[in-house]
């Protein structure tokens, strides 16, 4: 869905300004502002902070940027988990949450992330979708401005045909376990058929499945899901360490930067960077949880 022509207004409670006292396009007329709806575990999100910062930097007091926080998951509608986030990720220009999706429903927004250009008049003349391509958003703020220059510099990423796409492990938006259930007396098991598919999740031990995760219950257990990637991404909540194998083998130089001797540190929710490999492979991660680990998606690059 494309952006209609002219920009909505911005709907907001005071308290949910980050980095910001409260800002309305009224209040802005007259100058760019730059709205970038995101979540913060989302990957393809992250990887435009660099291209976001250095465009604050670059037109600082020319250009306002305005980051519209739109949850995926619940855990993102809280508020101090936001503003957690938004410290932890260096983002200094302004940030609304906005648990309830409103600024997201009045633009008619489907995607993470996306862009809308607003000039002084309030009309949106550059609606941009995805990770990549921030250096034309830099081109239309300078011809906005009416300036030369260089554009900001951004790391171009390229995926391989038939990466492995986001996969959720909660009910509402999973397309279903590779492994069968039996339950007894004594309650519910899942058990691994061995033998995996591609871009499905397989289980083995006590697990629930609710609206927006998997949490395991039990105390021996698995969960495995065979991959076409370099880089792996699980968003996760719990409170322990779980051990992660690549290939039935412990992690090594292939580890991501959230992982230390094959293991993985969940403290709060968040998406954590298990894997990078130097090229997009076929191989099979798998995570041994501890009890509460809550699991709702995996991410590929």
């Amino acid at each position: 869905m494309i952006f209609s022509r002219k920009a909505h207004e911005i709907v907001s409670k005071d308290e949910n300004w980050i980095n910001s006292k409260p800002l309305t396009l009224a209040d802005l007329k007259g100058k760019p502002v730059l709205l970038d709806f995101w979540t913060y575990s989302c990957i393809n999100c992250l990887r435009t902070l660099p291209s976001m910062k250095a465009m604050w930097k670059k037109y600082e007091g020319k250009v306002m940027i305005i980051g519209i926080h739109t949850p995926e998951f619940d855990f993102e509608k809280e508020l101090e988990n936001v503003k957690d986030a938004v410290k932890r990720l260096e983002i200094d220009y302004p940030v609304l949450s906005d648990p309830e999706r409103k600024n997201w429903d009045n633009y008619g927004n489907q995607y993470w992330p996306r862009s809308a250009l607003i000039n002084g008049k309030g009309e949106i003349i550059k609606d941009h979708i995805g990770e990549s391509g921030y250096d034309e958003l830099d081109t239309a703020i300078m011809n906005e401005l009416g300036i030369a220059g260089e554009e900001i510099s951004e790391e171009m990423k390229s995926y391989p045909l038939g990466l492995s796409p986001e996969t959720y492990a909660g009910k509402r938006r999973n397309n279903g376990i590779g492994s069968s259930m039996v339950c007894t007396k004594q309650g519910c098991q899942y058990y691994d058929p061995g033998k995996h598919e591609d871009n499905v999740i397989y289980l083995a031990g006590d697990w629930n499945q609710e609206d927006e995760f998997l949490e395991f219950r039990g105390d021996k257990g698995y969960m495995t899901y065979k991959f076409l990637a370099s880089e792996v991404n699980v968003v996760m909540d719990g409170n322990g360490t779980a051990e992660v194998l690549l290939n039935h083998k412990p992690l090594t130089k292939d580890a991501g930067k959230h992982v230390s001797k094959s293991k993985v540190k969940v403290d709060h929710a968040d998406m954590y960077n298990i894997i990078n490999l130097d090229k997009a492979e076929n191989a099979e991660l798998e995570i041994v949880p501890f009890k509460g680990l809550k699991v709702y998606a995996y991410t590929f690059g």
